[in-house]
């Protein structure tokens, strides 16, 4: 592989990354969950111990939740190119939220959070997708940490 194409990678992931962020605080639920793999899994930041299995489950995520405002800014993306079809990245990701979704004017955000993502990516018929993304959280300051109760198996996309 030269570096072009290492670089055209590097590059399709870290997209991914930020898409990730602004369809999350834009509520652009179904283009969030497009990023995905049909058969992916995803941890939440505030609840690494219960990983959502599939697209749909991911989906579901996002378009269930209570509606608020959020902003999360996304530094220190850093891609490994494992092969032409797959690569590991790490980011890390600042989130301020508010519970009022309404953004017609400024409001002061509640806390703020600040954790990590480790990601890894396929090379799809339809692009690169998240295959994996497992959410952390490190420190926050002010406002409270939501209490997220577990989601049943079956909204976690886990089939018995």
């Amino acid at each position: 592989m030269d570096d072009i194409q290492r670089l055209l990678i590097e590059r399709a992931c870290e997209r991914l990354v930020l898409q990730f962020a602004q369809y999350n605080d834009y509520k652009e639920n179904d283009a969030l969950g497009a990023l995905f793999t049909e058969d992916c899994e995803f941890a939440r930041p505030l609840d690494p111990t219960h990983p959502y299995y599939g697209r749909e489950a991911v989906a579901g995520i996002f378009s269930n939740r209570k509606p608020i405002m959020t902003q999360h800014v996304m530094t220190n993306i850093l891609i490994e190119v494992v092969s032409e079809d797959e690569a590991r990245g790490r980011s890390y990701v600042t989130m301020i939220s508010n519970p009022d979704p309404d953004r017609s004017t400024p409001r002061e955000g509640g806390g703020i959070f600040f954790g990590a993502f480790d990601d890894v990516f396929v090379r799809t018929a339809d692009g690169w997708k998240f295959k994996s993304r497992h959410g952390s959280v490190a420190l926050h300051q002010g406002g409270h940490v939501p209490q997220i109760p577990p989601a049943s198996d079956e909204e976690r996309g886990i089939k018995k």
